[in-house]
């Protein structure tokens, strides 16, 4: 072989070393920004101590239950100071649960975060009939995508609409 064609090899073999290290650096790269992206838009649909406030708010000028209002300001504090010890209001689990519930009932903030995350034919059911899904929805015992769309369609609401609308509800729920 002669140096031309040694030259050759050797730079394609160093090419091949330098993909072999870089491709799965640039995949683990690529990896990190998927995750942060998720996390990012999984912390955007956590209720913050200012969305309990607001949804508190329009409980109270709806006349809900005072009981439960005084459940999502003991959760609201807790949001607050996630340090200070205080009396637990409910499981996590179930608190989102109510929450979910209320927001869908009494709208508020945390209530559009959830509904931009489904499509405007939803967004505007769910605007028409929130009550209707807050009562289907409420005594659902074993939340899953799948629980939630049957109970949805049992109490009319159309299929399509139910299964987005128990997508979004499981991206907050979770």
């Amino acid at each position: 072989m002669n140096r031309k064609g040694l030259r050759i090899a050797a730079t394609v073999a160093m090419a091949g070393v330098a993909f072999g290290v870089a491709a799965p650096m640039a995949s683990a790269t690529e990896a990190h920004r998927a995750q942060e992206a998720a996390e990012q838009f999984e912390e955007s649909l956590r209720p913050t101590a200012s969305d309990v406030r607001d949804l508190i708010s329009r409980m109270r000028a709806d006349g809900a239950n005072e009981q439960e209002i005084q459940q999502f300001e003991l959760y609201a504090q807790q949001l607050e100071n996630p340090h200070h010890r205080t009396k637990r209001a409910l499981g996590m689990g179930t608190i989102v649960r109510k929450l979910i519930v209320a927001g869908l009932r009494h709208g508020g903030t945390w209530a559009g975060k959830i509904l931009g995350k489904v499509n405007k034919k939803t967004g505007r059911y769910v605007g028409k009939y929130g009550n209707k899904i807050a009562d289907a929805i409420e005594d659902v015992e074993g939340w899953s995508e799948t629980a939630l769309s049957i109970a949805l369609v049992r109490a009319g609401v159309p299929t399509d609409v139910a299964h987005d609308l128990a997508h979004a509800i499981m991206l907050v729920a979770i």
